[in-house]
């Protein structure tokens, strides 16, 4: 029986950001709040759509950021945001600043390709 305890979840980073987030972690300086452009939220491609990412990584060349859950916070914290990307079967999880230091908590790895 295979009882699978964490999500991943992955982001493209955007040049030169990838490093910065994987040392620092993610810090609203870094996902401004500035209508009607940036909503200050930072997306994430939802377990299953990793592919979402890889798409986005094309443009930004800065590799794949990886966050492994624990499944419970998951579901709790970040879940209820999961949405389908642009009417996809694709699921797009935009993170509020507010939750960015439960976000911290847990490791990241970023990944070139």
């Amino acid at each position: 029986m295979n009882l699978v305890r964490t999500v991943t979840i992955y982001k493209a980073t955007q040049k030169g950001k990838g490093e910065k987030i994987l040392q620092t972690g993610f810090q609203a300086d870094d996902f401004p709040y500035n209508p009607p452009f940036a909503d200050g939220k930072c997306y994430f491609a939802a377990e299953n759509s990793r592919s979402l990412a890889e798409e986005y990584n094309k443009y930004y060349k800065d590799g794949i950021l990886e966050v492994t859950i624990d499944k419970e916070i998951y579901e709790e914290y970040f879940q209820p945001l999961e949405r389908p990307y642009q009417g996809s079967v694709l699921i797009e999880l935009p993170i509020p600043q507010n939750l960015f230091p439960i976000l911290n908590q847990f490791s990241r790895v970023l990944k070139s390709h």
